[in-house]
């Protein structure tokens, strides 16, 4: 029992790892929106590390305008399906 928990937390770590938590509707689909994402997030990580590069915390908020500036979208969690109230039909 205790292997099968290990195995299914390591499954849902590794699916978890994969998905990007960003979206960009003209960046294309695919192998094409991996390698823009990349691009992108890359020059938004040395813009932030160039601005604060001892503070986390301000690094995460020029990454997140510049990614939002580049046509990103930040995903949270729970924006998949909606569900609906109990009461709702």
């Amino acid at each position: 029992m205790r292997f099968f928990t290990l195995c299914l937390m390591f499954c849902a770590l590794l699916f978890a790892g994969c998905a990007k938590p960003w979206s960009n509707p003209q960046a294309g689909s695919g192998k094409q929106a991996d390698v823009q994402f990349e691009r992108d997030s890359v020059a938004c990580e040395a813009l932030a590390g160039e601005k604060y590069p001892l503070d986390k915390h301000a690094q995460f908020k020029v990454y997140d305008q510049c990614m939002s500036d580049k046509g990103w979208r930040r995903e949270e969690v729970g924006d998949g399906i909606p569900l609906k109230d109990k009461g709702e039909k």
